[in-house]
């Protein structure tokens, strides 16, 4: 289900609880080794030019095709499911947003791929390649979904001023003074650290992350901002 256009009672303990799966994720993949295997064509029988977790990643992703959400205007996918047909019969209702690719996946997995050289130990072990990758989709279809919430906050803070951005002719300087919020991007700061501390999960990683999530989703809030000014 689609949030509704309330920041403080849809969409930001919607951003909470994925952050709290994002983080037991982590914590779940930092328990492992970096098991770099997956991340190369080679391991996937019949599959000898795909890796693991892009292999993985396109059965996971097909599942949830089948079952409607990428027919939300929020929700992205890293794989092509262009041509999987939902097996759910059932009218999508209206989105309150417009839909709109915001393609960051590939940035979502170049940092998820340095994390990983930094937050697990080197090494492969072969027995733990699938509680390896399970854990690497959960996070990163976690982290995706994250920042492609900004697409709502973008809405709501254009209904509520247009002539404002109107008035900056999509020139980001201005967009994002419009946008941005000192207050609760230090809020979600404080909120990584503690959810590093809770799970035993490396606070200062989790800071880091959690103010990288809010730059991209700047960058998502910026570009959707452009498509409603039709630019």
């Amino acid at each position: 289900m689609e949030p509704g256009l309330d920041l403080k009672s849809s969409i930001r303990p919607g951003l909470d609880i994925l952050g709290n799966e994002i983080i037991i994720a982590l914590k779940k993949r930092s328990r492992l080794p970096a098991n770099p295997q997956i991340y190369a064509p080679g391991l996937v029988r019949g599959h000898p030019d795909t890796s693991l977790l892009d292999y993985e990643l396109g059965r996971v992703e097909q599942v949830h095709a089948e079952l409607g959400r990428y027919t939300y205007a929020s929700q992205e996918s890293f794989t092509d499911v262009s041509d999987v047909t939902p097996v759910i019969e059932r009218a999508v209702p209206p989105s309150p947003i417009q839909a709109m690719a915001s393609n960051v996946g590939p940035r979502v997995i170049e940092y998820y791929r340095d994390w990983i050289a930094r937050g697990c130990v080197s090494g492969s072990d072969p027995d733990s390649f699938g509680e390896t990758v399970t854990a690497d989709v959960a996070a990163l279809m976690s982290i995706l979904q994250r920042v492609n919430l900004g697409k709502y906050v973008a809405e709501i803070k254009f209904t509520e001023s247009p002539e404002k951005f109107r008035a900056t002719e999509g020139e980001r300087d201005g967009i994002v003074e419009l946008i941005v919020r000192r207050d609760r991007e230090a809020e979600v700061e404080a909120l990584a650290v503690r959810l590093g501390e809770h799970y035993d999960f490396d606070p200062q990683e989790a800071h880091k992350l959690f103010r990288w999530m809010i730059d991209i989703t700047v960058d998502i809030e910026v570009d959707y901002i452009r498509m409603r000014l039709g630019l």
